[in-house]
This record gives structure tokens, C-alpha cells and sequence, in this order.
């Protein structure tokens, strides 16, 4: 776990520097891919979620060798006090949103956002990270839900300028809940 949070952490960094990443875009994702139960919508816990490798049928990265770099100090909790899922799904959360905004950004230097863009979309398609974060929606954690909107707010914008299709499953949440507009309060979270 102290691993995982680790890499999570310089990952953080690099993208807030906008650092290009040394390693194959397929291999950051297990560590952004937020550990959402697929029953209940409910968060697992880290340690249990880093055993099973979170995604079926994929594995866990052998080695991501994340070099250190000289940064400023950032503002990040010691790996003691990042051990609950929370912290870490709200730290991967603020990476996919960072990761995004630098996307994005005019000012991101062209290799590393084609490598952002890269480790967006095989989130997107191999992750379904965006069905992940309609469950985040109305959890009772009002961070956790207000950062997983953003993030996907931002992911759908993405999706809208790369021209990719959007899921099934926003397409179908979005139907469901703005055609109970006026009996539900559950619009507001699609909008």
C-alpha cells in the first residue's frame, strides 16, 4: 500500500509540473483507476482493492519506477496518514482532474499532453472510470462527491473536444435523471 501511494503521489507531482512520464501510459492506470464497488457504488478499501488489482482481467504494473524530482514542497499528507480509501480516491480524483486540466491547457508542453491524453483515454475505455463516478455521485462524503463532479465534468468535456463517443452509462443516467426533472432532486447531479 505505502508503494501504491507513493507512485500516486509523484504521479501528482509530474502532472502538476507537467512533467512528461517515463512509463508506458497503460501502466498508470491501476494506480488512478478509484476503487468503487460495482454491487453498491461503495468504496472498497485501499488495501483490499490493491490485492484484487481493481480491474478484472488486468493486472498490477510489476515495477512503475517513478524517478523523484525536485519540486517545490507540495502540500500532500505522509503515507501514514494517506492510508484510508478516501484520501486516496480523493487523491486520484485530483490527479485525473489535474491530469486533465493540463490536457487542456495551451501551456502543457506537446509530449507530455500527448502522454495525459493517452493515459485519459485508456482510463476511459478500459477503466470506465465515468461509471465509476456517476456511483460517487450521491455518496454521502460531500467532497468525495463534489471532486468526482468535477472530474467528470471534465472527462466529458474531454470526450467532447477529442470527439469521442460518450458512454452508455452517462448517456443512460442522463436520460434517467432528466426525465424525472421535476420528481427528482438527481438532475442537479447531471447538471
Amino acid at each position: 500500500m505505502k508503494v501504491f501511494c507513493e507512485v500516486l503521489e509523484e504521479l501528482y507531482k509530474k502532472v502538476l509540473l507537467g512533467a512528461t512520464l517515463e512509463n508506458d501510459s497503460h501502466d498508470y492506470i491501476f494506480y488512478l483507476n478509484p476503487a468503487v464497488s460495482d454491487q453498491d457504488c461503495s468504496t472498497a478499501t485501499s488495501l483490499e482493492w490493491a490485492n484484487t488489482c481493481g480491474i478484472q482481467g488486468r493486472h498490477q504494473p510489476i515495477s512503475v519506477g517513478v524517478a523523484p524530482i525536485a519540486v517545490a514542497p507540495v502540500c500532500l499528507k505522509t503515507n501514514s496518514q494517506m492510508s484510508g480509501s478516501r484520501e486516496v480516491m480523493l487523491l486520484q480524483l485530483t490527479v485525473i482532474k489535474v491530469m486533465t486540466t493540463r490536457i487542456l491547457s495551451v501551456k502543457t508542453e506537446f509530449h507530455a499532453k500527448e502522454q495525459y491524453r493517452d493515459v485519459i483515454k485508456i482510463l476511459l475505455e478500459s477503466a470506465k472510470v465515468d461509471s465509476k463516478l456517476i456511483c460517487m455521485f450521491q455518496n454521502s462524503d460531500k467532497l468525495l462527491s463534489h471532486m468526482a463532479a468535477q472530474c467528470l465534468a471534465l472527462l466529458l468535456y474531454f470526450q467532447l473536444r477529442e470527439k469521442i463517443t460518450l458512454s452508455n452509462s452517462w448517456i443512460a443516467f442522463c436520460q434517467k435523471n432528466l426525465s424525472e426533472y421535476s420528481e427528482s432532486n438527481k438532475a442537479i447531479y447531471c447538471l
